[in-house]
């Protein structure tokens, strides 16, 4: 649905890949409500370690528990993801998925809608 605007940019550092994200809802969430982040370079899955978001890091397992902080929809959130091994010189594709779970949309079971997106960045080294 956000695809497009999911990831605003992508760094690599020598031990790190940092992405700059935008929630995947026209309406503000509270970080508990992040179901699912999801990084990939060349492919190979990666374990998101931290989410900043107003200048607060989280790390990715605290987010189920953060249901007093707010990820505000104009806001970006930073994700950092320690890298073992830098990768080589050139491009590398980067792939995100974002899922945000929606507590007002309720099924008759009463399981909130979770709404997943993905996208792809390129960055260079």
């Amino acid at each position: 649905m956000f695809a497009r605007h999911l990831v605003e940019s992508a760094t690599l550092t020598d031990d790190a890949l940092e992405l700059s994200v935008r929630l995947n809802w026209y309406r503000s969430l509270p970080l508990s409500c992040v179901e699912q982040l999801g990084v990939r370079l060349d492919g190979e899955a990666l374990a998101p370690a931290t989410l900043e978001v107003d200048g607060v890091r989280y790390g990715v397992a605290d987010l189920a528990a953060a249901d007093d902080r707010w990820w505000h929809v104009l806001d970006s959130a930073l994700v950092r993801v320690p890298l073992e091994r830098t990768p080589g010189a050139g491009r590398h594709e980067v792939e995100f998925v974002l899922g945000s779970r929606i507590p007002y949309l309720v099924a008759p079971d009463g399981s909130a809608a979770v709404i997943a997106d993905s996208a792809r960045a390129e960055v260079a080294r």
